[in-house]
């Protein structure tokens, strides 16, 4: 997603361990991707959505044994997730327990090879003797460990064979380059899986019933959505968060989510009705101009 010697970290929001002998089917039944078959060793991305069918969190599910699973999620909080989880435990013998502590590196397979890790298969992770590995989409893997002294230990070795770490703004840019978008500051309560470009990777049309499943289903038998994010780009200062967007005529047509500089102003992610924008366009913000430059679309430009 970025440079094979660059190296991102980062604190997770959320790190959760759900347990006990209902966790499975539990978890199954709010998580939009597919558990099954509750494999030890498998790693699962995928949202939690409310009953209107729109994205609460994003997540990992790492299964660690038919009764133990991890949850991870970069942006989302914790206390979100948890939350939102409680809500729905009726009669399911279920327990929620946060993790602190927890810091996370995101990183190269060349990465990965000055570390001496191996290459996690697709739709697996694996133990470390201290914290946990696993990839996601978009060509990145992440190591996320329990103490900031194992960190220090990994990215001291990373950097002494040359490898330096970036920047939020460097990372955000490479994000969008790579079509990867950033839960929830992208899409997220407002808004529908399909919006965001998520059902291809996050969402499984075959596993069943899970919370808000029939709208997402609904959206995606009668096809293209009214909202989709597109990649800006503006000059100047770099805009404060969330704000409107204008078209030529003085219309509201979406809302800009992210920004991130970059060499003569900055690039972000905007949501946008699809019916009033498409790519070239000038829109304005304020008193100055945003060109949509493209759809953001996910898995453009992997490692």
């Amino acid at each position: 997603m970025y440079g094979s010697k660059s190296f991102y970290l980062y604190s997770p929001a959320a790190h959760l361990l759900v347990t006990d002998e209902d966790a499975a089917d539990f978890l199954q039944s709010q998580f939009t991707n597919d558990l099954r078959p509750f494999d030890t060793g498998q790693c699962c991305y995928g949202l939690w959505l409310d009953v209107k069918g729109k994205v609460i969190a994003d997540g990992v599910v790492l299964c660690e044994g038919p009764e133990r699973f991890r949850v991870l999620s970069e942006r989302c909080e914790g206390a979100d997730i948890s939350a939102h989880l409680e809500r729905h435990i009726i009669a399911d013998e279920v327990e929620l327990e946060p993790c602190v502590n927890t810091v996370g590196l995101e990183l190269s397979v060349d990465g990965l090879d000055v570390l001496g890790m191996p290459i996690p298969e697709s739709g697996r992770f694996i133990s470390l003797s201290q914290g946990v590995l696993y990839g996601l989409p978009g060509g990145r893997y992440h190591i996320v460990v329990p103490a900031e002294d194992t960190r220090k230990l990994l990215t001291q070795s990373l950097l002494e064979a040359g490898f330096s770490a970036i920047s939020e703004d460097a990372r955000g840019i490479a994000r969008i380059r790579a079509g990867v978008p950033q839960v929830p500051q992208e899409i997220g309560a407002s808004d529908l899986p399909g919006e965001g470009n998520l059902t291809g990777h996050a969402v499984s049309f075959t596993k069943g019933c899970y919370l808000g499943q029939e709208v997402v289903a609904r959206m995606h038998n009668l096809g293209q959505p009214q909202r989709a994010l597109f990649v800006v780009q503006g000059t100047g200062v770099r805009p404060s968060l969330p704000v409107a967007l204008y078209n030529s005529e003085f219309k509201r047509v979406g809302e800009l989510r992210s920004a991130f500089r970059e060499a003569g102003g900055w690039c972000g992610v905007a949501i946008l009705k699809i019916r009033f924008v498409g790519v070239g366009e000038i829109l304005t913000l304020g008193s100055n101009s945003v060109s949509v430059v493209s759809l953001l679309a996910e898995g453009g430009e992997n490692d």
